[in-house]
């Protein structure tokens, strides 16, 4: 049993979210019967806001405690997440995270992360050490592309997973950071920030969810 969650970026509104329709697609994908999906709306954020300390914190916890909430559920289940923007930031560092909610509960384990427009960043810390070679997440997909300048110039460091871009100038990007771990970059040097909710890329994430 699978559990899909999709998860939106700042300044979304909860009216005609991407989250919704992604989810409204999910199900009616025959391969997905008898899974859970399903949409986290966390609120409208100012652009303003998403730098501040106890802001992100509280929708870490937020979304961590979510997560506890479908593992509760569905203890059967395999997390998968469709993350986007901040969403990134906060799914990624809620996983990374887990454990200091409950010692009890141990860490939240997820199947598939995947990163769209994403802000998760080694600029700040090496976060491959304690989620993806601890086990936490089996396997992660990075959606960037260079014309993303929301990323590019993003407060908390070069786009996509752990230094996806060589350098904030220079559109070349690594094809694959470690060769040890299921990391996979996708680069297209044609999207903006927002492009991404198209069919086309909504049917990739779930063709990887799917595998």
């Amino acid at each position: 049993m699978r559990a899909i969650i999709a998860i939106h970026g700042i300044r979304s509104n909860k009216k005609d979210n991407w989250i919704y329709s992604f989810c409204d697609f999910a199900k009616a994908d025959l391969r997905f019967q008898g899974d859970v999906v399903l949409p986290y709306y966390y609120g409208f954020l100012p652009a303003i806001d998403s730098v501040n300390g106890f802001d992100r914190l509280r929708f870490i916890r937020g979304f961590m405690k979510f997560l506890r909430g479908v593992k509760s559920d569905y203890p059967q289940a395999d997390l998968n997440i469709v993350a986007h923007s901040y969403g990134t930031e906060i799914s990624f560092q809620a996983i990374k995270r887990s454990g200091e909610d409950s010692v009890k509960k141990g860490p939240i384990l997820v199947n598939k992360l995947i990163l769209a427009g994403s802000i998760v960043s080694a600029h700040r810390e090496i976060p491959y050490a304690d989620t993806l070679r601890a086990g936490k997440i089996k396997e992660m997909h990075c959606y960037c592309s260079y014309e993303d300048e929301v990323c590019r110039y993003n407060p908390f460091g070069h786009s996509g997973c752990f230094g996806f871009l060589k350098h904030v100038h220079d559109p070349v990007c690594y094809p694959k950071p470690f060769d040890d771990l299921n990391i996979f970059n996708h680069q297209t040097n044609t999207l903006e920030h927002c492009d991404y909710f198209t069919k086309q890329y909504e049917q990739k994430w779930l063709d990887i969810i799917a595998k």
